[in-house]
């Protein structure tokens, strides 16, 4: 009698030993199922973030992003807008700086053949003149001093034929050309693109 009721303590012991486990096996299944609930969430909440600031970034770069204004081409850091009506040199440089611009510089030839690109086979006026101080020499409208061994000159030029050939502008075949500056041409105007407008 004694061996039959340890025995039916001892099952009721791994009765009770297997309720516990179960109980504690549903008890940590519960615990994961919550646990990733808890992880979805918290991911879902960083990736929307993460979202929301990838979005907020590239809308601040856009408005950032250096632009011309309509009417303008850009090019290389520069726009550039091509006046139309034919004026004196001073005339187009007041245009231009009426625009918040000034002629145009060139100062490499990708930008001479940019130039070349979105003018037609009009003459144009361009940023430089002769120094009122050195005949022989020329200078942009930004102050700097042009050297005559460098640049886009026509051939022959310039060659100050009338002796006040004091003006360049785009000429045969867009080459530079020194002309009186009381002569009508077309214009180029350029301004540096500036940030965040």
């Amino acid at each position: 009698m004694d061996r039959a009721l340890k025995a039916s303590e001892t099952l009721g012991t791994q009765r009770r030993l297997l309720m516990v486990l179960v109980t504690l096996l549903v008890l940590v299944f519960i615990f994961l199922i919550i646990l990733t609930c808890l992880m979805f969430i918290y991911y879902s909440r960083i990736s929307e973030a993460i979202k929301s600031l990838r979005q907020d970034t590239l809308e601040t770069i856009q408005k950032e992003i250096r632009q011309c204004d309509s009417g303008w081409k850009s090019f290389d850091g520069s726009c550039y807008y091509i006046v139309t009506t034919e004026e004196n040199w001073t005339e187009a440089r007041a245009f231009c700086k009426s625009m918040n611009s000034n002629l145009v510089i060139i100062n490499s030839e990708r930008e001479q053949k940019f130039l070349e690109n979105i003018t037609d086979d009009s003459y144009f006026w361009i940023g430089l003149k002769r120094d009122n101080d050195d005949i022989n020499g020329w200078r942009w409208v930004d102050g700097t001093l042009h050297n005559l061994s460098e640049g886009f000159w026509y051939e022959g030029e310039p060659n100050n034929e009338a002796g006040t050939e004091d003006c360049g502008h785009l000429w045969i075949e867009k080459k530079w050309n020194d002309v009186y500056c009381t002569d009508q041409y077309k214009a180029i105007c350029e301004r540096k693109l500036t940030c965040c407008g």
